[in-house]
């Protein structure tokens, strides 16, 4: 379940701050209501997406301790990033309707959390081909 959930915080965030950068640099302001949606239902799938990866990483196997080590990186990378991309989306949501154009320092913090989630995405990638944590590995 894990694997299907992942990929909509992985495109729903970074389109967040694209679109918040493009109203921003534009001037925008309609599109920040997208910006606003991507990130509520980034925020949202990625907690579904954090329980089910605690379930997958309890069921590793203890003997895999390198395993274990590269998904406590990643949930704890991808974590972090929620957490911050959930302030911003409670911010959002206090002035939900009325959007307010997004300041530069928010979208840097922004462009380094979307950078860390790729990061702690690759974590995860690792887990899925070099461990096969979550798949099951076909023998030839």
């Amino acid at each position: 379940m894990h694997m299907m959930l992942i990929h909509f915080p992985a495109a729903l965030l970074p389109m967040d701050f694209l679109l918040s950068f493009s109203a921003y640099y534009t001037n925008d302001s309609s599109l920040l209501r997208g910006a606003f949606y991507c990130l509520v239902a980034g925020i949202v799938i990625g907690a579904l997406a954090i329980v089910t990866g605690i379930i997958d990483a309890l069921m590793i196997e203890k003997e895999k301790k390198q395993a274990i080590a590269i998904a406590l990186t990643h949930g704890f990378i991808n974590t972090i990033v929620l957490v911050f991309f959930g302030i911003f989306a409670y911010r959002a949501w206090q002035q939900y309707p009325e959007l307010t154009m997004p300041v530069k320092s928010t979208l840097i913090i922004k462009a380094v959390f979307v950078v860390l989630l790729f990061a702690g995405n690759y974590f995860g990638g690792k887990l899925i081909l070099e461990h096969f944590i979550g798949v099951k590995k076909i023998n030839p």
